[in-house]
């Protein structure tokens, strides 16, 4: 079994607001919860309103599908002009 586990950090444009942060944010997680089969949090303070990040963990018996998951995750994000990402982290261990 293997635990994929990825750290994203995004500057987001034209948020001036913690409601123009809350609205770019739910709506990135919650697409990448439907799109794909991962837990995803929201993992900083928010006290700067233009950038945040993003944890996200998932399981499986194939190294390789948590790989082009997170392949496509960073894809996804890349397509989308609401943001920058800053940084796209992904750890993946085989556990026992």
């Amino acid at each position: 079994m293997y635990v994929g586990i990825g750290f994203i950090k995004i500057r987001i444009y034209d948020a001036y607001s913690l409601k123009d942060r809350r609205q770019v944010l739910n709506s990135v997680v919650t697409k990448l919860q439907n799109k794909f089969n991962l837990s995803v949090s929201i993992v900083d303070s928010g006290d700067v309103w233009n950038l945040a990040e993003i944890g996200t963990a998932v399981v499986s018996s194939s190294k390789q599908l948590i790989e082009s998951m997170y392949q496509k995750i960073d894809d996804i994000l890349d397509d989308d002009h609401r943001f920058e990402v800053i940084v796209f982290e992904v750890d993946i261990q085989k556990e026992i």
